[in-house]
């Protein structure tokens, strides 16, 4: 469970549970360094005496709010922390400052780093009483963000109804959506399918209503996502393609889609262009919330194609994840994918990677990962082939999902190194 801790605490708790990784990406390892240096400034502003804000004179708090905006956006500049974000700010004001903590946030997140990130999170909501109500509902839904990713549930789900209350009370229809988006996903996490399209349709209608295109492609992302779950895979293709061209250039968000992409083409029964699509989604250096996923699929595509120096670099890759309390679900998806991808040509390796896949499903209570991975064990045990055997059959998904698959084949990546 994910609990705000002191941004040194924190630091170090990201720094073990990415241990293995940081040996071969060191540019996190300097980015965790500058996550760490953002946050003890923050800290150091707020944690000593939070009541200041509200005990000092008006016009003293005000300039020791400016002064402490100045100095974070003076070391995000330097360092790089944000991107081009700091120059669009305007003034150090309390907006400001959340905003720019939420980005610097936002990227640790993505690299993985989840403590640091949550820690920047929970010490700006301690200015929550003097933040525009818009502002503060979008840190909490922040903060509920990183806990799901954190497999805190419980805890994302206690922080969504606090951004939806906020939405409500306030008028604030983008922190009802954003509310509304988080349930989905949970939902969808749970496994109950109507409920998440439930959700997903209430934010994709307010998100239209406000003309909020970022949480209009949040709430198609998870449209797309449960009509491929239901079977509609030719929307689904047509739908994720066109979400695509909505996030050229952040590649992040490009992995995100090209994952889901990969994955309709493998569901639909056409592993070569899942193959590039999974290869495209690895070469974007994606975090590791989109990164074993991608790991996954292509190790059951590439198994499909007989590609087993593929499959063989897939698990290498899972084995450098140490489960530290982060990313148990992603790790436990991407090792039932290994399983199915080695269950036919090496079904003694399959069944420990099912092993290590029910240890998390048994702490974490993923109950419908559970079921899959106990139905795999079983036909393993008595040395029968997965009923879907190494590629689903061959489906249906229209003229224009199949030129979809055709660009998805021609995406650029080297597969092996993508893979590798």
């Amino acid at each position: 469970m994910i609990i705000p801790l002191p941004a040194l605490v924190a630091y170090r708790r990201d720094v073990e549970s990415l241990s293995r990784s940081l040996a071969s990406a060191p540019e996190v390892e300097h980015a965790l360094e500058q996550w760490l240096a953002f946050a003890l400034m923050l800290e150091s502003a707020v944690a000593p005496d939070p009541s200041s804000v509200r005990d000092g004179g008006a016009d003293d708090v005000e300039d020791a709010r400016q002064a402490l905006g100045r100095r974070l956006f003076d070391l995000a500049e330097d360092r790089g922390l944000a991107g081009d974000v700091v120059a669009s700010m305007g003034d150090a004001g309390i907006a400001s400052i959340a905003a720019l903590t939420r980005r610097v946030a936002d990227r640790a997140e993505q690299r993985g780093a989840l403590w640091i990130s949550y820690a920047m999170l929970a010490m700006l909501e301690r200015l929550g009483d003097v933040m525009p109500p818009l502002e503060l509902g979008r840190v909490l839904a922040q903060r509920a963000r990183v806990a799901r990713k954190a497999d805190s549930s419980d805890i994302a789900e206690a922080l969504y109804k606090r951004v939806d209350a906020l939405g409500r009370t306030a008028g604030l229809p983008e922190l009802t959506a954003r509310a509304a988006v988080g349930f989905g996903v949970l939902a969808q996490v749970r496994g109950n399918l109507p409920l998440a399209a439930r959700h997903f349709g209430k934010a994709a209608r307010l998100a239209a209503r406000v003309g909020d295109a970022d949480l209009l492609y949040l709430a198609q992302h998870g449209r797309m996502v449960i009509a491929a779950k239901r079977g509609t895979f030719a929307d689904a293709l047509s739908f994720g393609w066109e979400a695509l061209a909505t996030v050229a250039g952040n590649s992040e968000e490009e992995a995100d889609m090209l994952l889901n992409l990969a994955q309709i083409a493998f569901d639909t029964g056409h592993p070569g262009p899942a193959l590039q699509g999974f290869a495209a989604a690895l070469a974007r250096r994606p975090g590791p919330h989109l990164l074993l996923p991608a790991i996954g699929g292509a190790a059951r595509a590439a198994a499909a194609l007989n590609r087993t120096g593929i499959v063989r670099s897939c698990g290498a890759r899972i084995d450098e994840f140490a489960h530290e309390g982060s990313f148990a679900y992603p790790i436990a998806s991407a090792l039932l994918d290994l399983a199915l991808a080695t269950a036919t040509t090496e079904p003694t390796l399959a069944e420990r990677y099912v092993l290590r896949a029910l240890r998390l499903t048994g702490e974490f209570h993923f109950h419908e990962l559970e079921h899959h991975l106990l139905a795999l064990q079983s036909r393993l045990q008595q040395r029968m082939e997965p009923p879907s055997g190494l590629v689903p059959p061959s489906r249906s998904v229209g003229t224009r999902g199949k030129e979809i698959l055709r660009q998805i084949e021609q995406l650029d990546g080297d597969l092996l190194q993508a893979a590798t």
